[in-house]
């Protein structure tokens, strides 16, 4: 990469799942090829941390077999102490899980917060524990936002996704797999949303064609911290689609910047997120 200028982020980082998404006390997933794993590896991690954490999804889901599962229209007490998975009912077809509604999901986040002001402790940014804090105090939520049928990728249809406001980081998940190969209709939740992209090459070009009409930079989520996480096997040269990502952003960011509406924050990774081994950096 000699010679690329400002093509080079100004830092990587590497760490967890967890860490990728700055410990946020309120991590949403969304998108495809590997939301659930996702959801399972971030959530054992905050157990595996000593902190009480519920996962949820705003959607439906596959049924839970990890961790200790809370059907009830109301969320797990706060004093609960094993990670749990919280849903409200079964789809008697399919045996799907259903989660509780968005409303329910933020009035639940509400209402731990106002638990742990309760206690005496203020949040901090981001759900980091102040110093002198008592990390146990607080609980954290996890919560998989997006249906995508165990596809490679999501486009999404006006009413989708489903992401709490209180979500503190969002995660768009693709599979990291499909770089460099001709992008297929049948790897595509919602295909019919994005036909300009089958056919071809999946490649920095395409992917921030596809970036720049997701959820990232929609109107109602710009307050929050973003992540697009590119979820393949460490085995893989991770470096190389985020370099080319960063590239391409360089090429394409002044009209980017002309856009009304861009996250607070946008960081970009790769790694495998079952193993929990990811490199990072952020674009701002």
């Amino acid at each position: 990469m000699a010679g690329t200028g400002t093509w080079l982020p100004k830092s990587w980082e590497r760490g967890s799942l967890w860490a990728m998404t700055r410990c946020g006390q309120v991590v949403t997933f969304i998108g495809a090829g590997g939301k659930t794993t996702c959801l399972q590896s971030i959530t054992q991690e905050i157990e595996k941390a000593g902190q009480r954490v519920v996962a949820t999804t705003t959607t439906k889901v596959f049924p839970e077999e990890l961790m200790y599962c809370w059907k009830n229209p109301n969320p797990p007490p706060y004093e609960q102490e094993r990670a749990c998975f919280w849903y409200v009912d079964v789809m008697e077809e399919s045996g799907k899980w259903v989660g509780p509604p968005l409303k329910a999901v933020d009035d639940a986040i509400l209402e731990d917060v106002w638990m742990f002001e309760k206690s005496g402790v203020q949040v901090g940014v981001l759900g980091e524990t102040p110093q002198g804090a008592s990390p146990s105090g607080k609980r954290f939520w996890v919560i998989e936002g997006d249906g995508a049928r165990r596809l490679k990728l999501k486009c999404w249809e006006p009413h989708e996704p489903q992401i709490p406001r209180r979500s503190d980081c969002v995660v768009l998940v693709l599979d990291g797999g499909l770089w460099g190969r001709v992008l297929q209709a049948e790897q595509v939740h919602r295909p019919e949303s994005c036909l300009d992209l089958l056919g071809h090459v999946w490649n920095a070009e395409q992917a921030w064609r596809y970036f720049l009409r997701s959820p990232v930079f929609a109107a109602q989520y710009v307050h929050m911290s973003w992540v697009i996480l590119l979820n393949t096997k460490v085995s893989l040269d991770l470096e190389k689609p985020l370099l080319d990502l960063n590239r391409r952003w360089t090429e394409i960011q002044r009209g980017v910047n002309e856009l009304e509406y861009r996250p607070k924050h946008l960081r970009l990774a790769a790694g495998d997120a079952k193993e929990g081994k990811l490199q990072w950096f952020d674009l701002w």
